[in-house]
């Protein structure tokens, strides 16, 4: 007969431990919930992106800054970006049959033009928008998709 009260006291015990252990097993973390927001937004390309896609996606963040630095007088292109922008040469694509001289001429323009404007200290809009010229022109022969969203970086 003790040993059934004993057992009987101690089923609410162990009730109340493994509620504990579900509740504590079932609250995440935020970086946890963070983790798993990035794996829901990268479901949207189920292949993965490239190298050069994210690098062309980290370029456009850094030149939407460099506009607001530019039309605020407050900075310009820098030296990072340009190497940055170099990267576009040997980042491995998507498809690997867009590394074509075309490409490279394109991508030479555009470092061509950074420079220029990393120079330039008169008309820095003008050869901003020429560097965001240069993207497009590119884009048109090898990635369309984008090209809306990168002639927005252009200043008027």
């Amino acid at each position: 007969m003790k040993d059934m009260n004993i057992k009987i006291k101690l089923i609410p015990i162990f009730f109340g431990i493994f509620s504990l252990l579900i509740i504590a097993c079932n609250n995440q973390t935020e970086e946890e919930q963070c983790e798993k927001k990035e794996v829901e937004a990268s479901a949207i390309n189920p292949n993965g992106d490239s190298e050069l896609a994210l690098l062309m996606r980290k370029m456009y963040n850094d030149a939407d800054s460099i506009k607001k630095l530019i039309t605020n007088n407050e900075g310009n292109i820098t030296k990072e970006y340009i190497i940055e922008l170099e990267r576009i040469h040997t980042a491995i694509p998507t498809d690997p049959d867009v590394k074509t001289p075309e490409f490279e001429a394109y991508t030479k323009l555009m470092i061509e033009e950074a420079n220029a404007l990393f120079s330039n200290e008169t008309n820095r809009a003008e050869g901003f928008n020429n560097l965001v010229n240069r993207c497009v022109e590119c884009h048109q022969s090898f990635c369309p998709g984008p090209i809306k969203k990168i002639r927005k970086l252009t200043i008027n």
